[in-house]
């Protein structure tokens, strides 16, 4: 009779335990930690949120250039409007963002006409980004170790950059994408991978100072790929032009060696040029200039070896 008692006992001690309640006292320590630790993120959370919303723009802005400006950067950087949002997500907007070299050689003044910059927990002191420049939509993120770059559609002839560098190259970039990333911010560490495809290229090449003057070439199809590793770049992929243009230019092979001097870089090439009758007949000269440093072959291609340093100088040039 008693243990009948002692079991109706504990059935309802049982049933008079709140479900869910764990008997270890180490899991309810465990849940107040966390419980706790929430209040705290939240209370920090609503701290920043309520801060940013108080100080105005303008000091924001300042804050941000004054930072960039003091950087190692070889760029001035200047903008008509940075603000902070908070829809759809938290991110700063500017407006009219301008990048002046600081010396000459440092590289080509660069305009973007809207950048939007989100926070990214996993690039560190990083952030995504999209933008707007040259009337071309571009994405990625950018950190201190690390760059990507995305577009789809970006019209050449709108990146005044290029004209600023003498290259008067006009088509259409159906696939824009560059990954990279620099160990210990070292050029010489670069790894990644690149991938360029486009249509209805032309390309003016009188500022090129050629010993010879070419007309404007109708190049048409583009597609350029590689991969970086630790500073060496493969080129798995070099194609412009084709048959029934004026030109056709292919990359079998070839390697950029990368300096942490940029001008100390090595390129090694082997280049295969297929100039049409048309462009011949044009210029009467090139079957020859041509035949002078590259090896006439029966698929009518010109195949030569290139190699030289980004720095400039005389190239060496062989015979394939």
């Amino acid at each position: 009779m008693a243990s009948v008692q002692a079991l109706d006992t504990n059935l309802i001690q049982t049933a008079k335990k709140p479900k869910g309640d764990s008997p270890d006292p180490a899991a309810r320590k465990k849940k107040r930690i966390l419980k706790i630790l929430s209040y705290v993120l939240f209370f920090l959370s609503s701290l920043i949120f309520f801060t940013l919303v108080k100080i105005p723009n303008s000091a924001i802005a300042n804050f941000l250039l004054n930072y960039a400006n003091q950087s190692s950067s070889s760029y001035n950087f200047q903008a008509e409007r940075i603000a902070v949002r908070f829809f759809p997500l938290p991110h700063l907007e500017v407006a009219s963002l301008a990048l002046e070299p600081r010396f000459p050689g440092a590289g080509v003044p660069i305009a973007l006409e809207e950048i939007n910059l989100y926070p990214n927990p996993f690039l560190g002191l990083g952030a995504s980004f999209r933008a707007l420049g040259y009337r071309n939509k571009i994405q990625g993120y950018i950190s201190n170790s690390s760059f990507k770059l995305e577009g789809e559609g970006v019209d050449l002839s709108k990146l005044t950059p290029l004209a600023d560098l003498g290259l008067d190259l006009k088509g259409i970039l159906s696939v824009l994408y560059l990954k990279l990333s620099l160990d210990g911010q070292r050029v010489s560490k670069t790894t990644g991978e690149f991938h360029l495809s486009g249509k209805n290229f032309v390309f003016d090449p009188s500022n090129f100072g050629l010993p010879v003057a070419l007309p404007i070439l109708q190049l048409g199809d583009l597609e350029i790929q590689g991969t970086a590793n630790n500073g060496q770049v493969k080129i798995d992929k070099f194609k412009v032009g084709g048959p029934g243009k004026d030109i056709e230019i292919q990359v079998p092979s070839g390697s950029l060696a990368l300096n942490d001097v940029s001008l100390n870089s090595r390129y090694d090439l082997h280049i295969l040029i297929k100039p049409s009758p048309s462009l011949e007949k044009a210029v009467p000269l090139l079957p020859s200039m041509l035949s002078a440093m590259a090896t006439k072959r029966a698929d009518g291609f010109f195949g030569l070896k290139l190699a030289g340093t980004f720095g400039g100088g005389v190239p060496s040039i062989k015979k394939e």
